[in-house]
């Protein structure tokens, strides 16, 4: 490594790693202790935090795989609209699971908006959709890869397959099922360069030790993202009237099925490297609090069977997702608090928030 790239990589902080810096990070092979250890004692929070995390990428890389695939099957076909449609919400989820990540080869090319587009208060997606169907020639990849952020994932998607303006449209016409095609490939596309680049990344990850804390402030946002973005605002925690245009996935009413995919994430790509830190602190009482809570969360979640749209329509479903909220935001005060102060963490600026 020339002294250059060395100066690059130790003046930017690992909360503030540019696209440059990254890939620097990444071609430089930073040395790094040995992985192959696998006993608690002897393997670090970011060790565990790697082996995870690149578990659920792969995941959606397999994920993102079948959906294209039965994209393809659709325009030809060979599967219904349906099987589309559930293909769509795991690869969805799949990506939930690994969504808290917002550090690393995520932040390059600005994979996660591509990825997820929202909060989309201006409907912007609606928008560029609409216009894409006006057009007279079918679509490919590359005016997908070229296009801005709003045409290239999951909510785009979610447009096509499920929004009520496409009821008068025959989804597997040429224009709309080659757009539904191209927005799917370059989600496979994405999906398989974020695992490629992970793993590629494990060497100045593991030899940093401000990834630690990086890691944990990870961890604390997506929580208060989930808290205050996702569930308060929708449901009017916040406020302001509750509706349910402010919802993730309204069109679909999956806003409550991703929350949970998310809190599954962190259960299996967080929460064992979390108890390895609190472990090696001393406060091994701490992350079993973390867990009991996560699991009585992740089971509201999961009890709740309709997503923000239907939910605000009835009683009992609403007092249901009120309880969620509650749920999520204990857990997030337990992550930011009292495992934060346990840390020596302090809870940062949210990037999530906008202006």
């Amino acid at each position: 490594m020339t002294a250059a790239m060395r100066t690059l990589i130790v003046t930017h902080s690992p909360l503030t790693l540019s696209c440059t810096a990254l890939a620097l990070a990444m071609a430089a092979g930073v040395a790094t202790a040995d992985q192959g250890q696998d006993t608690a004692a002897d393997v670090s929070p970011r060790q565990q935090w790697h082996q995870d995390i690149g578990a659920q990428y792969a995941e959606f890389v397999a994920a993102s795989d079948a959906l294209g695939e039965t994209a393809e099957a659709f325009c030809s076909g060979q599967a219904p609209k349906s099987d589309l449609q559930e293909h769509w919400q795991d690869a969805y989820s799949a990506w939930q699971r690994v969504r808290f990540v917002d550090f690393g080869p995520i932040e390059v090319d600005s994979r996660a908006w591509q990825i997820q587009f929202w909060p989309d208060s201006k409907n912007l997606v609606g928008t560029r959709m609409a216009s894409r169907l006006r057009q007279d020639t079918p679509l490919t990849q590359d005016d997908i890869a070229q296009a801005g952020v709003a045409e290239q994932g999951f909510p785009a998607l979610e447009y096509l397959l499920f929004d009520d303006a496409m009821q008068d449209v025959a989804l597997s016409d040429p224009v709309p099922c080659s757009l539904v095609g191209a927005i799917a490939a370059h989600l496979a596309t994405t999906a398989v360069a974020l695992e490629s680049d992970w793993q590629a990344f494990a060497s100045y990850y593991l030899a940093t030790d401000g990834y630690t804390e990086t890691s944990l402030h990870a961890a604390m946002q997506a929580l208060e993202t989930m808290d205050d973005k996702r569930l308060g605002e929708p449901l009017g925690m916040m406020g302001s009237q509750a509706s349910f245009y402010r919802a993730e996935a309204w069109r679909s009413d999956a806003s409550v099925t991703l929350a949970a995919a998310s809190l599954e994430g962190m259960k299996r790509s967080f929460l064992p490297g979390l108890r390895v830190a609190l472990a090696q602190a001393g406060q091994t009482p701490l992350a079993e609090a973390f867990a009991v809570q996560l699991n009585d969360t992740l089971e509201q979640a999961r009890d709740i069977e309709v997503g923000i749209r239907s939910g605000l329509e009835n009683a009992q479903q609403r007092q249901a997702l009120g309880t969620l909220y509650l749920e999520v935001a204990q857990l997030s005060r337990l992550m930011s608090q009292d495992i934060g102060a346990a840390l020596g963490v302090v809870r940062g600026f949210n990037s999530s928030d906008g202006d």
